[in-house]
This record gives structure tokens, sequence and C-alpha cells, in this order.
């Protein structure tokens, strides 16, 4: 491939040995008991593979978002629940912490975060839509030396395991739809008087990944807690999600790409009087040639679009395209590795019917597919280089 160097491919092989050494042996037992992936978490962290393309300051590798989109891959390919971990960790949550953090934030929070040592969640997500901010009721007090939060969010991920929570709320009067000022994120450790978890919901995929509600009732945290501008913190929000949803497209790759290999395994395996499956069925080896096709542009889509992330500019309309294109991709052959599979692929142990119900799950959680094919057009049609330049400064 044109964006492969040796040091990538490196990083690639110490992801794909973790996979199949470590991951692939416990991911289905894990999936089927709805248990948080924390060791194999930790473990990603000693390995390096969270913190690619943080700086070495603050423990990172210093690397690129190719390289980050490779071992996204890899770790789709075997778990994607426990890439659904990280990212909402490393490139939602971190990425928020890495754009607007203080030194002394950064080296307190960012640093054990990127080696795993640390869990971090966004919560931001209400109820009135992640994309709806000016509907949103958390609101934030300077009361002395303390911000008061009080409020609640939703379908936020990592609860429960999570150290600390980066939150989203509203400080100012006046929310500005246009440069989203008015609202303000906040550094919320675990433990916190005032800060109460919901319980887990009972999702359709990515079991384990611990997802629910928080609440803050009252909840207090030091003024210098307070992450980023006064009111004017919340495009950095925009400028992680832009790298959450470029990643999106290489988790859709790694499932797609799974249930290929799957699926042409066993129909070249599956002996049907005298012949496999494969051999014998045009229209099955028709399918592979479509599944085949959509994930090399799949492929093409995601990593010239981390190329470009690489320059330092931000993608915005075609991270997106990352995200809408991953899933469609990954439900694709998802679905057909489950039809090609036969009764098989609707059997819990078979581990086929898993990559079904994780990607339909792309298509809704953290944006849903119909809000960001509108921002694409946003992005594309409108000058947003202000929000850039409005975090950057």
């Amino acid at each position: 491939m044109w964006f492969m160097t040796e040091e990538r491919e490196l990083m690639r092989n110490v992801a794909r040995e973790f996979v199949e050494q470590e991951v692939l042996p416990v991911s289905l037992e894990m999936d089927m008991k709805e248990e948080y992936p924390l060791q194999l978490f930790r473990r990603a962290g000693e390995l390096g593979l969270i913190g690619v393309v943080y700086p070495e300051e603050f423990g990172g590798l210093g690397g690129d978002w190719i390289t980050k989109l490779l071992i996204t891959e890899e770790l789709s390919k075997g778990y994607p629940t426990l890439n659904i971990a990280i990212g909402a960790h490393s490139s939602l949550a971190g990425g928020a912490l890495n754009l607007l953090g203080s030194t002394e934030q950064k080296h307190k929070y960012l640093t054990p975060a990127v080696k795993g040592e640390q869990i971090l969640a966004l919560a931001s997500t209400e109820a009135a839509g992640c994309f709806n901010m000016g509907e949103f009721q958390s609101r934030a007090v300077l009361d002395g030396d303390e911000w008061v939060i009080n409020g609640s969010k939703i379908f936020i991920t990592n609860i429960g395991v999570a150290d600390t929570y980066i939150v989203t709320a509203r400080t100012a009067d006046h929310y500005d739809h246009v440069t989203r000022k008015g609202f303000s994120m906040f550094l919320v450790e675990k433990g916190t008087p005032g800060l109460e978890l919901g319980k887990f919901e009972n999702k359709l995929g990515w079991h384990g990944s611990n997802t629910g509600p928080v609440y803050f009732k009252n909840c207090r945290v030091p003024k210098e807690n307070l992450l980023g501008p006064l009111h004017d913190s919340v495009g950095a929000f925009a400028l992680s999600a832009c790298d959450e949803y470029m990643s999106c497209g290489a988790v859709g790759l790694g499932i797609a790409e799974a249930c290929y290999d799957r699926a042409l395994a066993y129909t070249k395996e599956r002996m049907q009087q005298g012949k496999s499956m494969y051999e014998a069925h045009q229209v099955i080896r028709h399918k592979f040639a479509r599944m085949d096709t959509e994930i090399e542009c799949l492929r093409a889509l995601s990593f010239s679009t981390a190329a470009i992330r690489d320059t330092g500019t931000y993608p915005l309309a075609l991270a997106r395209m990352c995200k809408t294109k991953g899933y469609e991709t990954a439900m694709l052959c998802a679905n057909e590795a489950v039809q090609l599979f036969g009764g098989l692929g609707v059997v819990r142990e078979t581990g086929v019917e898993r990559f079904l119900r994780d990607a339909r799950l792309l298509g809704i959680a953290g944006g849903a597919i119909e809000a960001l094919f509108d921002q694409i057009n946003m992005f594309k049609d409108n000058n947003m280089e202000f929000l850039v330049r409005q975090v950057q400064s």
C-alpha cells in the first residue's frame, strides 16, 4: 500500500500479534458475558497502541494518524468493543484534553491516559441529541473557587471504569449556534461528591463497553478544573469528533475485513455435492467481489483522509464520510457473512453475528449517519475554518 512504511508496518504487526495472541482467545467469551475489556485496555496501553498520536512529552509516541488507523483496523478485526472503549478514551476525551488542556492538566491527566493507566470518558450527549447543544440542560456556575455542575448525560461510554470524566456544561446565558460559544468543559474525577452513575445499558452490540447515564447533582470541582477557555471550549469537541469519525472508517474496515475473511474461509471449506460453496456458485463469488470492492473503497477513503490529517489539517467533511462509509461497508460485509454461514451465522458461539451487531451501532453511536450527512454538506458548503482557528488560538 502507498501509505506503508517500515515504522508503520512495525506498529501494525505489534497490534496484529496482540490481537492474535491475547484478544481473539477471550473476545467471544467477553462479548457473551458483556465484560469490560479492562486488562486488554491496559495491555494495549503498555504496547503503545493507545498513545500513538500524542506528544512524547506526555507519554505518547509522537506518531501519525495513518499509524493510528492501522492499529484501529487490526483491533477491530478481533474485538470491535475493545477499540470502541479505546476510541472514546483516546480520540474523543483524550483529543479534547490534548487540544484544550494546560501543561499541568496534560501531565496530570493525559500522561497516564495515553499509557492506559487511567481511563477517560467524554460526558457530553444529552436527551436532546448529541448535536442539539442549544437544548442541553446541564449547567455549571462558579461559586467562589469551585464550579458547581448540575444536569445529566446519556449514552456515555466507559462509565464505571473511567478515572476522569470530561464534561460539557452551559456556562453562558446565550449559546451561539455558529461559533458554538456558551459552553465550557470540565475535568471531573471519579469519586467527586455529586457525580453519580446510572445502570449500564443492555445494548444490541458493543457488549461490555459500559454505556450509560451520568448525573451531576451539585457536583463541585475546583476552579482550575475548567478545561480550555470559559464559554468557548466546545469547538475543540468538534475537532476531536473529527478524529473519532475518521477512526470509525478504520473500525468499519476492520469489521468488514474480518467478516470477509471468515466467510471466504467457510465457503471454501463447506462442501456440497463434491464442490465447495465458493466453487459451485457464481452468485457467492459475486458477493465476495462486491465486498472486496467496498472494502478497498473504504480503505482508500480512510487512509487518504488520515494523510490529510497528518498535514495538520482537519478534514471535517471527509472524516464524516469515513464514518458513514465505514458503517455501510461494515454492515454489508457482516450481513453477507451471516447469510453465507446460514444457520451457523446466527449462533453466537460461531462468532459471526457479533460483527453484525457491532457494525449496526456504528450508524448511531457518536452521531447518527443522517445527521452526519447533513454535516458533510455543511462543511463542504461553508467555510468552517474559523472553528479550527478558534481552537488553535
